[in-house]
């Protein structure tokens, strides 16, 4: 062993310990009680990593020029490094996460093939406490959609829906919440229940108790009614309304709604008797004519409060919650997001919704919500995303690079060169490198032959970037039909 060779450490045949190079001649070191024959190493990378059973049993072995064991077409001691630079990858992940909690919206930007979805994923799963191996599908704090031309406010935030009427009567029109505004209101929920101090019993909570006490009361009854006065009972209750009605009624036979948006209004306005509720604007006009029943509600619920009994759970722990835009650059950010724009740069504070749903038409965006947007920086409708949208997130460049080293013989090194070298030589002035040159991801053939890659994939491409004035050249498509994927 020389000064400048490297020292790769190990456990057993599985698990490596790091590596470093060797920085200084041998020496004896008495004082220790063991391993008393010494160099002094600088140490690259310390850690544990798996090697799979692919370690030598031999306390001390010169792997230099081992060609023996070719694992994925990579030397053996090549292979080994890799895996524990694998953690640079890693360390752009952390730098990545690092910008979240400054700013937490940001688009991974990039040429086509450079893998930006799979680093949102990858990235997504780090802020959840995933492992590499483990699955984001049906984890509630995630999601992936995919932005196209027509995405509205109304598909992605809140809008208004259609749906049959109860009592049987046309159509009833309602606001509800959409991918964002639901997601948010669970990132939201998560938020405040995790900084409480103490476990503390919410109005929300004590009611959702309550419409499930009523329920049961509901069920248990011999008539299956729940009485509010003599003569006007509830009969029926499902997740928006009670339904309540009167045996001697001639007109609503089938009922009438109590919803349950206009009950919170009551309670939270501190109104405990009719005639004040018959005074409250927050209520529709039904609600107010029927001011007694409603109060008599009202007053069911602050007797069941006083009786209810939580089960006091644990603390809550934060949560992350991660919202990835696929393609983001495809729709009219500005149009979709509304005045949650305002949202994104504010994050915890409160934004009115031209829509309201239970008379309620805040929005909030918690610190706990990360969103992830990925854009296709050679897509023409890049435009589209305006200098208001642009200042609210940040940019993280996802550019082609060489995997030789990853992959070996699955990445066709020979023509991924040719092809960047194509954007070194005949490349547009008004286009840059960094924009459009075709990713690593069309060169990977683990699963498929380069020869399908070139001829479906990456020649059809290059052609079409002929076309458009992206690459140009007298000779320009000669080149490119003279490439051949070895």
């Amino acid at each position: 062993m020389n000064i400048g060779d490297i020292i790769i450490a190990k456990k057993g045949t599985a698990t490596l310990l790091g590596y470093g190079k060797i920085t200084s001649h041998y020496y004896y070191d008495e004082e220790r009680a063991e391993y008393q024959h010494c160099r002094r190493i600088e140490w690259i990378k310390k850690g544990v990593w798996n090697a799979h059973n692919t370690l030598r049993t031999k306390t001390l072995t010169d792997i230099t020029n081992d060609e023996s064991k070719i694992i994925n077409g990579v030397k053996y001691a090549q292979y080994l490094l890799n895996i524990m630079n694998e953690n640079t990858e890693n360390h752009e992940i952390e730098k990545v996460i690092a910008l979240l909690h400054h700013k937490p919206q940001i688009i991974l930007q990039g040429p086509p093939g450079t893998g930006k979805t799979r680093e949102a994923k990858r990235i997504a799963k780090a802020l959840l406490g995933l492992g590499e191996n483990d699955t984001l599908n049906n984890n509630e704090q995630f999601k992936l959609i995919q932005f196209h031309p027509s995405y509205s406010y109304e598909d992605f935030v809140r809008g208004i829906v259609a749906e049959p009427n109860k009592e049987g009567d046309g159509i009833v029109y309602t606001a509800e919440n959409k991918i964002l505004g639901e997601f948010a209101k669970n990132a939201l929920n998560n938020w405040h229940k995790s900084h409480l101090s103490t476990p503390v019993l919410e109005e929300e909570e004590v009611f959702e108790a309550f419409i499930e006490h009523i329920k049961e009361e509901l069920a248990q009854s011999e008539d299956y009614k729940y009485p509010l006065t003599e003569a006007i009972y509830i009969f029926d209750a499902d997740d928006k309304r009670f339904k309540y009605k009167g045996d001697n009624w001639e007109a609503h036979n089938k009922g009438l709604n109590m919803n349950y948006g206009e009950i919170k209004n009551i309670i939270s306005s501190g109104v405990k008797d009719r005639q004040g509720v018959s005074k409250l604007t927050t209520i529709g006009a039904l609600a107010r004519h029927h001011a007694s029943y409603f109060i008599r509600i009202v007053e069911k619920y602050y007797e069941f409060k006083n009786s209810y009994k939580p089960i006091v759970a644990d603390k809550i722990q934060l949560k992350n919650y991660v919202l990835i835009i696929d393609e983001i650059n495809r729709a009219n950010l500005s149009a979709v997001l509304g005045e949650l724009i305002y949202a994104l740069e504010y994050r915890g504070e409160a934004v009115q919704s031209m829509y309201s749903i239970e008379g309620d038409s805040s929005l909030t965006l918690p610190p706990n919500l990360y969103i992830i947007g990925t854009m296709n920086t050679a897509d023409r409708s890049v435009g589209h995303i305006d200098y208001a949208i642009r200042r609210r997130f940040a940019f993280v460049n996802i550019l082609p690079k060489d995997l030789t080293n990853e992959l070996g013989n699955n990445f066709a090194k020979s023509l991924f060169d040719s092809v960047a070298n194509l954007f070194k030589d005949n490349l547009s002035p008004e286009f840059k490198k960094e924009d459009v040159q075709l990713g690593h991801s069309y060169f990977i053939t683990k699963h498929t032959p380069i020869n399908i890659r070139w001829e479906y994939e990456i020649k059809p491409i290059l052609l079409e970037y002929v076309k458009d004035g992206v690459l140009i050249g007298q000779d320009i498509e000669d080149k490119i039909n003279d490439l051949k994927p070895l």
